[in-house]
């Protein structure tokens, strides 16, 4: 049986990494060698010395600190605490000693579970190659993940963050549903200290861990394409203009190539399904997809002169503007230019196939485990957030304006 030897001591590979690193540190503050107010290691330090994940070691700091050994505090590091009594020491060490793999599960546990949680606003289907990027990196230390839909409700979403705190996984990605919504609960997480990541958007007023398509990029060159095409007359559609950052960032990147090729982004261009009336009215437009087209294509005839072109906030909006289009007897891309975001694989099959962007959904996913892997790292302001770079597809929904 192979065996690795740290701090003097031949370690068996049977007993748990994190229970390694507890039992290490509780003989060393036991027999002296570490003193009260002696600062342990930095997490990646121990992980270094231990061979183990960054997860590793926080779930082991976590039961120290439970035990009464150690106190973490942010930015200044972990310190052992007053020396305890031989009590309460003996209490800890039986403690330490009684973990099993099964004490993962138990919630009342402060030791958190193999887990990683993933929390996005729509099914795994659509979202497959983001979990398949997420899986893949925590496969490589061992680590399960666990899906939750959200279901674009911010209650849902506030309901499974909380309840996934309580369980004590080890970290936790979410697709947030806005971001203006659940600052509190966010903020939790960094209190309570479970490593988590955002994608695709932040949450206003949190600096939080972020992995992001370059918005701003693909905006431009959505509508840098249809420019290129011979089009002056572009709209911008979005349900909620105010609902993410990488809504309005998209808005901003397609502002940016209308003013650099000299025409000014008219204020009634921008289409925001939001602005109809009343959220109840709101919500019924965005439960009717069909209305929801019907809706969009009457605001941009209702326009003298009329846009030629739409740069669309997703696939999703931007397919049922295509069909209230070709339903109402406006030839796309004849009289309309339309194009997407997202590049979900049913828009190269539509009537009219669709020009899109391609996100590396993948890569995304994969960045952002990796950034709850090493929660030192997305501590860092500096080096917290990630901006992945996107890609044109062009396809037959765009073509040159009508005469």
């Amino acid at each position: 049986m192979h065996r690795h030897k740290v701090g003097g001591a031949l370690l068996s590979e049977r007993k748990p990494r994190y229970q390694i690193i507890i039992d290490h540190y509780t003989d060393q503050i036991g027999t002296g060698q570490l003193q009260a107010g002696d600062k342990l290691p930095t997490g990646p330090e121990i992980a270094e010395q231990f061979g183990v994940s960054a997860i590793t070691v926080t779930n082991a700091m976590r039961q120290l600190e439970a035990n009464g050994l150690i106190k973490r505090i942010k930015k200044a590091g972990t310190f052992v605490t007053e020396r305890p009594e031989p009590l309460q020491l003996a209490q800890a060490e039986s403690r330490s000693g009684a973990a099993s793999d099964s004490d993962l599960a138990a919630p009342s546990s402060p030791l958190a579970v193999p887990v990683i949680s993933l929390v996005m606003p729509f099914s795994e289907t659509v979202g497959y190659e983001i979990f398949r990027g997420v899986e893949e990196e925590c496969a490589k230390q061992g680590l399960y993940v666990t899906f939750h839909n959200s279901k674009y409700d911010d209650s849902v979403e506030r309901s499974i963050i909380q309840k996934l705190t309580k369980d004590r996984v080890s970290g936790i990605i979410v697709y947030p549903v806005s971001s203006y919504k659940n600052i509190d609960v966010f903020s939790s997480l960094t209190i309570e200290g479970i490593p988590f990541a955002l994608i695709d958007r932040n949450i206003e007023g949190l600096d939080a861990p972020l992995v992001i398509s370059n918005n701003v990029e693909a905006g431009y060159n959505l509508a840098s394409h249809l420019i290129k095409l011979g089009h002056s007359r572009i709209a911008f559609v979005c349900q909620s203009w105010k609902e993410a950052v990488s809504v309005s960032d998209r808005y901003k990147g397609y502002c940016n190539a209308l003013i650099e090729a000299g025409i000014p982004p008219l204020p009634e261009w921008l289409i925001n399904i939001e602005d109809i009336g009343t959220t109840t009215e709101y919500g019924e437009l965005l439960a009717d997809p069909a209305q929801e087209g019907e809706f969009m294509l009457s605001r941009l005839l209702s326009l003298d002169p009329a846009p030629t072109a739409a740069v669309v906030v997703n696939d999703y909006t931007a397919t049922r503007l295509l069909k209230a289009a070709l339903q109402a007897g406006v030839a796309v891309p004849e009289k309309l230019s339309i194009t997407g975001f997202d590049n979900l694989s049913f828009t190269e099959h539509l009537e009219v196939p669709l020009t899109t962007i391609e996100q590396d959904f993948y890569s995304i996913g994969r960045e952002a485990a990796k950034l709850v892997l090493a929660p030192e790292r997305g501590q860092d302001s500096n080096n917290n957030k990630l901006v992945l770079s996107t890609k044109l597809i062009a396809r037959q929904s765009t073509s040159v304006p009508p005469l």
